[in-house]
């Protein structure tokens, strides 16, 4: 009696973010002490409530100012202003009068915001990024409110009101930093020009001066930013996955507009973050010091990374031991500060839906009211009395610039400002004098923020033992002082990141000879450093017509290893016969350099050029590595550029001949890319001795089906009708067929499905329909042709297995398969609480 198998359907739901929102019915408790049970912290950690609505409400950026009062842009608005609704989104300024780590006053600065994203007072006001401008905001006649509005900046993007421009903060050396999302196209007009970014990015910006510049590209939500203690900065993504981002000049990662390459995060994986921050001074654990701390806000979480030298440009991030999460899905921590008592800030937007590409603008599930800020201390750790940045004496700041806490360096930057560089430098002597050098480069800052640089005094640090203070001081003379002679010097340093600043000054420099200088910092660098490469090809491109022109009259650089580089980097098909005279006479001859060549000539390459190629390969004593690389780059140069060397190409067959299976297979692949058809015989002899060398009879399989046409087809269909023929080569010649011809195919499948051993498919006879878009419907409309239960039950599950596994979901097929295997399908139907638990 026939078994009957029956199939147990369960709609697994998605868990994104997408679905978790829709499919929410519980609306967490709104309660404080909800909150509070449900937070989980570090041993020795605790948590208290700062402020919370009706105080503050829907925080979006908070930052301190020199007085120690937290100034919050909140937006009950957003996401959307609704049709006729007044600009009613609010700038607060929240205050601990008694020092007893509880908000007890606070007051409404300004009330007619639009989604206000940022926040940053100083310079006697307050800068906020309302949704499209940069705005600053003073009170003038004393009363805490603002009654004079100023427009900084305008022209940002207007594209998306979760992507505007955010995260406000000074630099170590006075200048205004800002992100941008990758929907906002800018077009900012400025005293020195249009400038523009047409994607995420980073902006530093100058009040006094107004001068505005990109700092890097990229990123999809770049939100967080933050400066390390040798002025470094790193980024995080609100929509990316790869943690912390260590960013410089030039810099360009994923979904930038255009870019031909990009950087990687350093925590490929990790969650998507909306700021950061990092842990200084007295009161945090001293293992804590330096770390970064980064909300989750997805996770409802902050988690917290470690940075760590790596001998290369970049650095090594670890994630470790988060600072707070909470089961509480409502609780949205967007950003985090150090405070001035040494206690760490979180704003917790609070909602339980967050974004609003997933639900609706309206969906009434949304939170408009609530918001909060919570503070973390460390018990048996004394806080940090607050310094009175505010009204200080000169001398009082400048020693405030080398003070453990990060909160009072920064503040004393932005107080230092008020005064006028003829009052400040002199100040700066003394801390420049201390025998210590991140002291010194701080005071190198510290005439920066006065926008008056000590020049002589950043040059000299270029020569400090600490290859960060060098770096640091290298990035003090980037912006507008920068120096040929340094960088020269600079980019042999021994440490690759002094070589990466070394070479973002030469980007800034009008000199014939920038590319050829910043070539020299890649000599020397043993193991591949992707950072400082792309510094050094950044340039090569950014300062191309400086170099290009001169190849006609021969290597304008000191290599042809350096002008391999640099054609690399522009793509362009010009230099190639010195490149190629230097793969001759052995000049480039390691495996890396081999492989450079070929990949270069394979994209830019004419058909003579490749034919040189092509003869180089054939030399007697070249290495099969050698070989195989030179092989797979003409097979590029095929797919891509539809192209093939000028000369015999018969003189591939003698790789058919080679025992090493790469080597054949790349050679293989080429003669059907080439119609090579005196080549036919040997791969289809080689194909149906399968059962010897399956890797190269799959090989052979590649190149009949490029060589095509009838033969192929009726060789193929041949062997797979042969019952007298292993499964293997049966099921291969099916394969084959179907990528040919998905419905040539599924006529010779069923047969051969039907002898499967055991019931299973081990040679992907259903994976080759799902690759193609023909192949489900054409390998159904044959199923369907059969009569019920003519198909193993036993096969026609792996069949449905693997389509519902598949990214199209083809139901025709599954429908089909349970048809002609007689197969009685059940679904189960999911309650509420099982799917939202799923």
């Amino acid at each position: 009696m026939k078994k009957t198998l029956v199939i147990l359907s369960v709609a697994l739901l998605g868990g994104g973010t997408g679905f978790a929102q829709n499919g929410l019915r519980d609306i967490p408790d709104t309660e404080v002490e909800a909150q509070l049970k449900a937070f989980k912290l570090p041993e020795g950690a605790k948590i208290n409530l700062f402020a919370s609505e009706p105080m503050i409400n829907k925080p979006l950026h908070m930052n301190w100012d020199t007085r120690g009062r937290l100034w919050v842009v909140g937006s009950s608005m957003y996401p959307h202003i609704k049709p006729g609704q007044e600009e009613e989104d609010r700038l607060f300024v929240i205050e601990d009068t008694d020092g007893d780590g509880v908000a007890d006053q606070s007051t409404i600065f300004a009330d007619d915001l639009h989604i206000p994203s940022a926040v940053l007072p100083g310079d006697g006001g307050v800068y906020v990024v309302n949704s499209t401008e940069l705005i600053f905001l003073e009170d003038t006649d004393g009363d805490g409110k603002a009654d004079r509005r100023t427009v900084m900046l305008s022209g940002f993007g207007t594209e998306d009101t979760h992507h505007l421009v955010h995260t406000l903060r000074y630099g170590p050396e006075g200048m205004i930093w800002f992100n941008q999302s990758i929907y906002i196209h800018s077009h900012v007009e400025t005293p020195y020009g249009v400038r523009r970014m047409l994607g995420g990015g980073m902006w530093h910006f100058r009040p006094e001066t107004r001068r505005l510049e990109p700092f890097m590209l990229g990123l999809i939500n770049p939100w967080g930013h933050v400066f390390d203690r040798y002025g470094q900065s790193f980024m995080t993504d609100g929509a990316g996955g790869e943690g912390i981002n260590f960013v410089f000049p030039r810099a360009v990662f994923r979904t930038s507009p255009g870019a031909t390459r990009v950087l990687p995060g350093l925590n490929p994986g990790q969650p998507k973050h909306c700021g950061v921050e990092e842990a200084t001074g007295r009161h945090v654990p001293e293992d804590w010091v330096g770390t970064l701390m980064a909300p989750d806000f997805r996770g409802n979480r902050i988690n917290r990374f470690r940075l760590s030298e790596n001998g290369t440009a970049a650095y090594t991030s670890t994630q470790i031991e988060d600072l707070v999460s909470s089961s509480h899905r409502a609780f949205r921590p967007i950003d985090v500060k150090m405070g001035p008592d040494g206690a760490i800030y979180i704003a917790d937007w609070y909602n339980p839906i967050i974004q609003h590409g997933e639900v609706d603008f309206r969906d009434p599930r949304r939170d408009h009211e609530h918001g909060r800020i919570w503070r973390i201390t460390f018990e048996g750790r004394d806080l940090v009395q607050k310094p009175e940045v505010a009204g200080a004496e000169v001398a009082e700041l400048v020693a405030m610039l080398d003070a453990p806490e990060g909160w009072t360096r920064e503040m004393a930057s932005a107080e230092l400002r008020t005064h006028g560089a003829t009052d400040v430098l002199p100040a700066l002597e003394t801390l420049f004098a201390k025998d210590d050098e991140l002291s010194r480069l701080r005071a190198v800052w510290g005439s920066q923020a006065v926008n008056a640089i000590k020049v002589d005094w950043a040059k000299e640090l270029t020569r400090a033992e600490s290859p960060q203070v060098r770096a640091g001081a290298l990035r003090a003379l980037y912006y507008q002082n920068a120096d040929l002679e340094i960088a020269k010097r600079a980019v042999a340093d021994e440490h690759p990141r002094v070589r990466l600043w070394a070479v973002s000054v030469l980007a800034q420099l009008d000199d014939p000879d920038t590319v050829k200088i910043a070539l020299g910092a890649l000599e020397g660098i043993e193991e591949p450093d992707e950072f400082l490469d792309f510094a050094v090809w950044s340039i090569c491109r950014e300062h191309e017509a400086r170099w290009l022109p001169k190849i006609s009259a021969g290597n304008p650089f000191d290599s042809t290893r350096e002008l391999l580089f640099a054609l690399r980097a522009v793509n362009k098909p010009v230099g190639i016969p010195l490149v190629l005279d230097a793969l001759k006479n052995g000049e480039l001859s390691s495996e890396a350099e081999v492989s450079d060549v070929a990949d270069y000539i394979a994209r830019v390459g004419n058909p003579q050029q490749l034919d040189a190629l092509f003869a180089w390969a054939l030399v007697d004593g070249r290495s099969e590595a050698q070989q195989g690389i030179v092989l797979q780059a003409l097979n590029d140069a095929a797919k891509l550029r539809k192209l093939q060397p000028a000369g015999d190409i018969a003189r591939l067959n003698r790789f058919f001949e080679t025992e090493n299976a790469a080597l054949f297979s790349h050679a293989a692949t080429l003669a059907g890319a080439w119609k090579l058809d005196a080549a036919r015989p040997l791969l289809e002899q080689t194909f149906l001795d399968a059962a010897k060398q399956d890797a190269k009879a799959r090989a052979a399989l590649d190149g009949l089906i490029g060589l095509g046409g009838q033969p192929t087809a009726q060789f193929l269909a041949r062997i797979a009708n042969d019952t007298g023929a292993s499964y293997k080569l049966r099921s291969l010649a099916v394969i084959g067929r179907t990528r040919q011809n998905p419905k040539a195919g599924a006529e010779l499948a069923i047969a051969v499905l039907e002898t499967a051993p055991e019931g299973k498919d081990p040679h992907g006879i259903f994976d080759a329909f799902l690759k193609s878009k023909q192949g489900p419907p054409a390998l159904a409309a044959v199923l369907n042709q059969e009569k019920p239960g003519s198909l193993s039950q036993e096969i026609a599950l792996v069949g449905v297995q693997k389509a519902s596994s598949a990214a199209t979901k083809p139901e025709g097929l599954v429908k089909a398969l349970q048809k002609a295997a007689d197969l009685k399908p059940m679904k189960t139907q999911l309650t509420p609480e099982e799917m939202e638990r799923m």
